[in-house]
């Protein structure tokens, strides 16, 4: 009896999803099958390599965009930084540059009018003039030497920046590979965040069905996950305008959002009806 029960709930449950498929203009054959999948996950590397000195983060943990998630040993890093600021700060001899500059401007001025009713010999004033020239090249010299080491300083700090690994996103922690003290390589991916409060539905169906998905399409999802049957409506954000050679299947990917995260990414899942179009 239970055996016939079954059988009669198979028959109707098929029989419900084909008049659900053929009113959305697909059939049983052409309901895009797939996968879900998180928006956005993301896997960090250093762009150094180096030794892992502390860890500020663990697997499950939310994290914030720009959050930080652990840094190697930058100790040398920070000393050069403040030795930078040092030499930055150090304006004692441009100021008494200008200092100079601005006395020989006034003595040059003063000279000239001294010039005209005879009180000092011209020789005098092309000494003061020459004297200013080379003052204000002085200074000008220290100026640039400033400027120089302000880039020095930024320079110095993205040396340090690039020793520690913040988040990108907003997201959880999956993954995290090394350990304190733990060496790790440059451009090896060690920490994984994702964020799961967007998910996009990755598909396909035969090219040669009689779909009429297109990009814009709102449609019904149905999800199976952990013995339930989830449904939620996405919108078809691409459609493939070419089919793969070798199956004949054209790839779709539709979206939704999933603010509660109930819905895990990595599940199976299939497009069951097209409910709206853009």
């Amino acid at each position: 009896m239970k055996a016939i029960t079954s059988i009669r709930y198979w028959r109707l449950t098929f029989v419900a999803s084909i008049v659900l498929f053929t009113s959305a203009g697909l059939s049983a054959q052409s309901a895009p099958l797939g996968i879900t999948q998180a928006l956005k996950e993301v896997k960090l590397g250093m762009t150094v390599a180096g030794r892992v000195d502390e860890i500020l983060v663990r697997e499950g943990m939310r994290v914030r965009k720009g959050e930080l998630l652990l840094h190697l040993d930058c100790s040398l890093e920070d000393l050069e930084v403040k030795r930078r600021e040092v030499m930055l700060e150090d304006v004692a001899k441009l100021e008494e540059m200008r200092i100079r500059e601005r006395m020989l401007t006034e003595q040059v001025s003063h000279a000239r009018v001294l010039l005209e009713s005879g009180g000092v010999s011209r020789k005098q004033v092309e000494d003061e003039e020459l004297a200013l020239q080379t003052a204000s090249a002085e200074r000008k010299a220290l100026e640039y030497a400033k400027r120089r080491e302000k880039v020095e300083l930024e320079l110095a700090r993205e040396a340090y920046e690039r020793r520690h690994m913040r988040s990108p996103i907003d997201g959880v922690i999956t993954k995290i590979l090394p350990r304190v003290g733990e060496s790790v390589p440059q451009n090896e991916p060690i920490v994984t965040v994702v964020d799961i409060s967007r998910v996009r539905f990755n598909g396909t169906f035969p090219a040669a069905s009689t779909s009429k998905l297109r990009a814009g399409n709102v449609v019904t999802i149905r999800i199976q996950q952990e013995g339930k049957v989830l449904t939620r409506q996405a919108r078809v954000s691409f459609v493939s305008p070419v089919a793969d050679p070798s199956s004949g299947l054209v790839e779709l990917i539709a979206e939704f959002d999933n603010p509660d995260g109930s819905v895990r990414p990595g599940m199976s899942g299939q497009i069951v009806a097209v409910v709206g179009a853009r």
